[in-house]
């Protein structure tokens, strides 16, 4: 089965520790795979490359996420998971501690660690209440690949409070015209350079990969997208194996 004809595509590299999926829920148990393995550490940071936050915060609420046990658990629970509340997930089961979030401002300019106007006193919100008593949800926030390069340069450790896990959405190099709602692919030489950037700015101790081809505007897209992932960080789609 491939991608385009698998919805649930999930495929990995273990000994580059780089775990691929179709959709971006499945990343949250790669990182329970992480943490079972010892491979992030107790305070692991997420460096969130995407043209979405994905925080929303009812990840938190999902069956079986504080009884997780084993590789069927991790699978389980990420299946119960939407595309944008697993980071939330990932905080509440303690397999992420701080977020870097490298995404656009275009569509969402809200600033993910500002949760002064959530009713933390209202039953719906309870969870996160409990949670934030022990917690900070904290990090950075950039607009861009670019604005980090230009902010960061190649020193992302001022930001990082332990091992850092790369999360990166292959979205993030997909651009829609605001006129047309059309959406197209950033240059193929500034992808390539941006994917090399991202490869060379630390040591991560995992890496995960959402393909989501419908934010990439076409599954044409995602193939090109997909192809160039796999070319700049040296990794052969023949050695994938299925996870």
């Amino acid at each position: 089965m491939t991608w385009r004809s698998d919805m649930n595509y999930r495929v990995c590299y273990p000994e580059n520790r780089i775990y691929i999926s179709r959709n971006h829920q499945w990343a949250f148990a790669a990182w329970a795979i992480g943490k079972e393995e010892g491979w992030t550490g107790s305070r692991p940071t997420l460096l969130h490359v995407d043209a979405h936050l994905d925080d929303t915060w009812d990840g938190v609420m999902a069956e079986g996420l504080h009884e997780m046990e084993c590789m069927a658990d991790y699978l389980n629970v990420a299946g119960k998971l939407e595309i944008d509340n697993f980071i939330w997930a990932g905080f509440a089961a303690e397999l992420i501690d701080r977020i870097i979030y490298v995404c656009p401002k275009d569509e969402d300019p809200s600033d993910p660690f500002d949760l002064s106007d959530w009713n933390l006193n209202g039953e719906q919100l309870a969870p996160i209440k409990a949670l934030l008593k022990n917690r900070e949800y904290s990090g950075s926030r950039f607009e861009s690949l670019h604005d980090l390069k230009e902010r960061m340069g190649s020193n992302l450790f001022p930001l990082v409070a332990g091992s850092v896990i790369l999360d990166l959405d292959l979205d993030v190099f997909a651009v829609r015209d605001l006129e047309s709602e059309r959406i197209r692919l950033k240059p193929e030489a500034l992808i390539k350079e941006e994917l090399a950037y991202l490869r060379d700015l630390c040591p991560y101790v995992l890496i995960t990969v959402a393909l989501s081809p419908s934010f990439c505007g076409s599954e044409d897209n995602c193939e090109q997208l997909y192809g160039l992932f796999l070319d700049v960080f040296g990794l052969r789609l023949s050695e994938a194996i299925p996870w």
